[in-house]
């Protein structure tokens, strides 16, 4: 028995295919979005590096305030640098003159250290650094020229000569053996420059400056010796001071001036 033949396709029922929601073919009511105007990214100042203001060329002589200064340095830590100047003037004498140079210069790290807000030590005395040839030369230096200098002529040439030449002694060995010990100069170039500094316009000035230092250094000696304890650290206090108006120090957060 024959099977019936299929319907042609153009008589088969078809379903309508569902056409699905398309893209609108025109843009959306309203303005179009417009990004704001980035603004432009501002780079802030680097910060200005400290720098000291600049000195003079001819520093102001300020005799009261590196006395009063000094006096202030002193007595931040009095009893120690009274100890320290007795040890440093026994060491001194007992080396017959070989330590009092690198004794000095501790004696002025140690008011070095007080003015930048430290606490000075003993120990500071013989933290030479190095620098032990070149403050022994500094002394040995000055007191040969003050020994020669002020050992001419008779009796009263000798009063004379010893006035004029140690007021500018005293001043020249406390700023030179400043400079050793706190930048590390070489003896030759910091007579040089403390030269310069001294002899280039008011010597008259600084030879006044000295003879007040010179005078309340030697003023203890009339006290049986020990006002020389107070008297002689508060000079190195003072001539520290002085180094610091004329030639600055390294720290500008410095506490005492």
């Amino acid at each position: 028995m024959l099977s019936p033949l299929p319907e042609p396709e153009s008589k088969r029922p078809t379903t309508p295919v569902q056409s699905g929601p398309t893209s609108p073919t025109t843009p959306p009511t309203g303005g179009a979005y417009i990004p704001p105007t980035p603004t432009p990214y501002y780079t802030p100042p680097y910060p200005t590096p400290y720098e000291p203001p600049p000195r003079p060329n001819q520093p102001h002589i300020a005799l009261g305030d590196w006395l009063s200064g000094g006096w202030q340095v002193y007595k931040e830590n009095g009893a120690l640098m009274s100890t320290a100047t007795l040890l440093a003037a026994l060491l001194g004498t007992l080396s017959v003159g070989i330590l009092a140079g690198p004794m000095l210069m501790g004696l002025f790290r140690m008011a070095f250290k007080t003015m930048r807000g430290e606490r000075p030590e003993i120990g500071d005395l013989f933290n030479w650094q190095g620098r032990f040839l070149q403050a022994f030369l500094t002394f040995l230096i000055f007191a040969l020229v003050h020994a020669g200098l002020t050992g001419l002529g008779n009796n009263s040439m000798h009063g004379l000569l010893s006035l004029v030449v140690t007021p500018l002694l005293t001043m020249m060995l406390g700023l030179t053996m400043s400079s050793i010990a706190e930048r590390g100069l070489d003896v030759a170039k910091a007579i040089n420059e403390v030269w310069r500094l001294i002899f280039s316009r008011d010597a008259l000035m600084w030879w006044v400056a000295g003879l007040v230092f010179a005078a309340i250094a030697g003023g203890g000696f009339i006290v049986c010796g020990i006002g020389v304890l107070v008297t002689l650290p508060w000079m190195i206090s003072a001539s520290a001071v002085a180094y610091r108006d004329v030639f600055g120090i390294d720290d500008p957060n410095r506490t005492l001036h």
